[in-house]
């Protein structure tokens, strides 16, 4: 079941239970949810397609943890167990250049830790390099993979 037709589906005071506060109707409409936790790591979906998407922002928003370089590593782990264990995921810092060429996408989604936006990418496979930083503090990738340096090829397990 899409994202969208499960929110519209549950009550408010179902959200609310779930840790969704208040989500806009244009929001529900649109595709996009936000989850903002506790920690303050802060998620938002832009795409998913069958990947647990809600399940995976709000797990990704309640990580605690001060050091940016193991937030990204227990987000990527997160998504990567929250999704099945079926996919690939890649995690990696926008302000820094890098190319996308996944395919059989599952989920997008915006993670915001502190000042830094990351984009979030569940797959079936392709192709992503990081043409920036390197490091944990950056981007981080788990699933079934070949790594050449900063070019990361992704296949299906």
């Amino acid at each position: 079941m899409k994202l969208k037709a499960m929110l519209a589906a549950l009550p408010l005071t179902a959200l609310t239970l779930l840790g969704v506060a208040a989500l806009p109707a244009q929001a529900a409409e649109a595709g996009t949810m936000s989850v903002q936790g506790a920690s303050g790591a802060g998620v938002t979906i832009h795409l998913d397609n069958g990947a647990n998407g809600f399940q995976v922002a709000n797990a990704i928003s309640n990580i605690n943890e001060d050091n940016r370089g193991k937030f990204v590593e227990k987000a990527v782990d997160t998504a990567f167990e929250v999704s099945g264990g079926r996919y690939n995921v890649v995690m990696m810092n926008l302000s820094q250049g890098y190319n996308e060429r996944l395919t059989g996408k599952k989920l997008y989604a915006n993670v915001r830790y502190g000042h830094v936006n990351y984009g979030l990418w569940i797959s079936e496979a392709g192709q992503f390099t990081n043409n920036g930083d390197g490091g944990w503090i950056n981007w981080g990738m788990r699933g079934w993979f070949d790594r050449d340096g900063k070019t990361v090829n992704f296949r299906r397990p």
